[in-house]
Formats: structure tokens, sequence, C-alpha cells
């Protein structure tokens, strides 16, 4: 099994949570590296969306809106 280092710190948060929880040190890891790698992986996803959104846009060649002219068009 793998090991990993930590701040004493952190190790004792780790072992107040599993005993709040009643589950393994283990088990919390596993789960909050778990969801901070999906996290990671939808971060990098909507990245990827947004940058190309954005060259889509400028390969496009549409004008961009003032946001002050978007404002005074929905009344704002």
């Amino acid at each position: 099994m793998p090991t990993m280092t930590m701040p004493n710190k952190l190790y004792q948060q780790l072992e107040k949570a599993a005993q709040m929880i009643g589950m393994s040190k283990d088990i919390v890891l596993e789960n909050a590296l778990s969801r901070y790698l999906a996290e990671l992986q939808e971060d990098a996803e909507d990245t990827e969306r947004a940058e190309k959104a954005w060259n889509d846009f400028e390969n496009s060649g549409e004008a961009a809106i003032p946001a002050e002219a978007l404002y005074k068009a929905l009344g704002l």
C-alpha cells in the first residue's frame, strides 16, 4: 500500500475527522483525494471548454457587446 507524509496538524485533523464520522483514516483520505481529483478534472474540462468558446468567438468575427450596452438593453 502506498504511504505518504503530511504535517502533524493535518494528521491530527484527519484523525479527528475519521473518529467523528466513524471511518478509518484510509477511507477518509481516499474519499477526500477522490473528490479533489474529480474537481481538478472538472476544472481542467471547464478551462478547455472556455478556451474553445473564446477561440470560436474570436474566429467568428463577431463584435463583442460592451457590458454597458447589454445592461441598457436589459434595462439594468
